[in-house]
């Protein structure tokens, strides 16, 4: 696959739509796609702010453990992604360790991680790897690679060992940062590390 083809799979990703429908992008270099990428989640984050806003004020008037109820069975994965960014981090992570990993994981899919890195880094190690297991019994990996940037080693480190083989290069391939394949590769022990092609392992 292209870096091209790469990004456009994301992009597909932001807008919730196929792929294909992008396919006249193919030509356009992929930094230019991925500003656009950047731009549209921007926009879709940024709609509605002050309402979003003013929710999750409020939130801070309801016990979290109604939020969690709330956030599952009212609000759904979509607001429950847009709002994550806006309330308090104690409480972002409260809530999030009362909601199942299934749930979780659709949320993780509608997240942008960069709104939310304090409640993502503050999750409990356990919380983490059952929602990576989610996502990897899905094979999104897409969502599993917008986290690399934000969790904690020691997080990434238990996520990949529920990650199989071959879903290596998959989240290997979705990285935004070539950088950063190395350093999911120095994390692996070296029969795992030997999965990945050589152009991506380095």
């Amino acid at each position: 696959m292209s870096s091209a083809d790469t990004e456009i799979r994301k992009i597909a990703r932001v807008l919730g739509v196929p792929p294909e429908r992008f396919g006249y992008l193919r030509d356009v270099p992929e930094a230019d796609l991925r500003r656009l990428r950047d731009q549209v989640t921007t926009t879709l984050f940024d709609a509605h702010l002050d309402v979003l806003e003013r929710m999750a004020g409020a939130s801070k008037l309801l016990p979290n453990p109604l939020l969690a109820k709330l956030a599952e069975k009212v609000f759904g994965p979509l607001l429950a992604a847009r709002i994550a960014g806006l309330v308090d981090i104690g409480k972002g992570v409260d809530i999030a360790k009362r909601l199942p990993p299934a749930f979780l994981a659709d949320v993780a899919a509608e997240l942008d991680p960069r709104r939310a890195a304090g409640i993502i880094a503050g999750l409990p190690e356990p919380v983490v790897v059952k929602v990576a297991d989610e996502l990897a019994r899905r094979e999104d990996w897409i969502t599993i690679a917008r986290f690399v940037d934000t969790l904690p080693e020691s997080a990434i480190v238990a996520s990949l060992d529920v990650i199989p083989d071959h879903g290596l290069p998959q989240v290997a391939e979705m990285l935004d940062d070539p950088a950063r394949v190395a350093y999911i590769v120095d994390l692996l022990p070296g029969h795992r590390a030997d999965t990945l092609p050589d152009d991506l392992a380095g």
